[in-house]
């Protein structure tokens, strides 16, 4: 399949409303595109291969301590990546 874009926007609510003129279409993350709400003519099509992962990282300046909200996400990203590691 050749592709040819002709409209690009860092804004999934641009993406959005624009394909709901039943004349576009996107890819976006389902969840997302649900809390936009769906209506006719839109339709989901799940995109199963090819599977693809992406390798997220989190950065945070070097100091201490941190801000509480700082802290608080350092520390479920790390819960998070221990869950993940014991998964695998």
């Amino acid at each position: 399949v050749q592709v040819r874009p002709t409209l690009e926007s860092n804004s999934m609510i641009v993406l959005f409303s624009h394909i709901r003129t039943g004349k576009w279409s996107s890819i976006m993350p389902l969840n997302l595109a649900e809390t936009f709400g769906f209506s006719e003519p839109i339709r989901a099509i799940p995109i199963v291969e090819p599977d693809a992962s992406h390798t997220v990282g989190l950065v945070a300046a070097p100091r201490e301590p941190h801000t509480p909200l700082v802290q608080a996400l350092l520390d479920e990203a790390m819960a998070l990546a221990d869950d993940f590691r014991r998964q695998r």
